[in-house]
């Protein structure tokens, strides 16, 4: 009897590296076991790839991808396929292995495809939402922590002027059809840095705004 391919899982970074790793023996395939129940043994992630590494005599090759929740390592070796056309910023969809070793949980990458189109990405935010929200798993990463902070804790009791700071946030990004760096953000609005900066993770989070590049965010 053939074996079955299983099916790819789409899935956030996040629930992947925060799961826990359980080791099979035989033919059954190791999995990460996630807080909302889920095994994952083969997925699907999409991400901005903001390393890249090859190595001389092409037996290794590495990108780690950044979806907004979490990052992740997908690593060939003996090749560099499919990894070779594969750039830094790229925005690309990585269908593969989650694999352990050295308690790093990484991906055994099968095929990378590049996406061109913003609203593909934004696609998979809301498929991957949809499916986290059935399986009773909220749909937003980890909520960023308050920093021990008066004025940011001032600024939490004042929704108001949240909203407003939000609201200069957005406007910027979308002033620059390109996508904003985020220190020309931080330089333009007279606001204490770790505001602005809890902004952009909101809406990052959110599927509003994501990064074309490293250190840039666009809106979608």
């Amino acid at each position: 009897m053939p074996i079955k391919r299983m099916t790819a899982k789409k899935v956030r970074i996040y629930n992947i590296i925060n799961g826990q790793w359980v080791k099979k023996e035989g033919m059954e395939p190791s999995y990460v076991q996630t807080t909302y129940g889920d095994q994952l043994s083969r997925v699907r992630v999409m991400g901005t790839i903001v390393s890249k590494f090859v190595a001389e005599d092409g037996n290794f090759a590495s990108i780690t991808v950044d979806d907004a929740t979490d990052t992740i390592r997908a690593k060939t070796f003996k090749t560099v396929k499919p990894l070779d056309n594969a750039e830094l910023g790229d925005i690309v969809d990585v269908i593969g292995k989650v694999r352990e070793y050295n308690e790093e949980i990484y991906m055994i990458p099968e095929i990378v495809l590049k996406i061109t189109d913003p609203n593909t990405e934004l696609l998979r935010k809301a498929e991957v939402g949809a499916e986290l929200k059935r399986m009773g798993e909220p749909a937003k990463a980890a909520p960023v922590q308050k920093p021990a902070n008066p004025v940011q804790e001032e600024a939490e009791d004042k929704p108001s002027e949240k909203e407003d700071l939000r609201k200069k946030v957005i406007e910027k990004i979308e002033a620059s059809a390109e996508g904003i760096g985020y220190s020309e953000i931080m330089s333009s609005i007279s606001e204490p840095e770790e505001q602005v900066e809890a902004v952009i993770n909101d809406l990052l989070a959110e599927g509003i705004c994501y990064e074309p590049t490293p250190g840039k965010i666009r809106k979608i």
